[in-house]
């Protein structure tokens, strides 16, 4: 169990390496597979069109069991605004969702500095009345001065 959790652990720590590049309502999909079967889904979205001068973008970790079920979702949506010499983060919020009850969501939150938006999670598995699994998450969203998401 501990080679799992820390598996997932450093799967959810390189997914935060991903970037968005194309235009509008861009969907960018990645799976990062664990040894036991299990996996998530990190998704990116958002309007990368640059006419604009401001976009609202999305993050989400979906993590799904060795049997293609999904067990919870952790989401963070930032509001940017940019100009061409210098961009900034308007709004961060984080949000959870939870398919599975022996999943639940420990804590959140959210925070916004300069052009990131960040989130913050930890998800616990109860077993026989006793949280067995705390799986941290922690998401960023940066927009650069372009309004190029990554």
């Amino acid at each position: 169990m501990k080679r799992f959790v820390s598996a997932l652990l450093l799967a959810v720590m390189l997914l935060n390496t991903f970037a968005v590049t194309g235009n509008a309502a861009e969907i960018y999909t990645n799976t990062i597979y664990f040894g036991d079967g299990s996996y998530i889904v990190v998704e990116i979205t958002g309007d990368n069109s640059r006419a604009s001068g401001s976009k609202t973008a999305s993050k989400q970790y979906t993590y799904y069991d060795e049997n293609d079920v999904s067990q919870w979702k952790v989401v963070l949506t930032g509001k940017f605004t940019y100009s061409g010499s210098d961009a900034s983060c308007t709004s961060s919020s984080a949000s959870t969702t939870i398919y599975k009850t022996a999943w639940y969501t420990v804590s959140k939150a959210s925070s916004k500095s300069g052009n990131t938006a960040t989130a913050s999670a930890v998800m616990g598995y109860m077993f026989d009345g006793e949280t067995t699994i705390r799986v941290p998450v922690s998401l960023s969203l940066t927009c650069d001065a372009n309004g190029n998401l990554s």
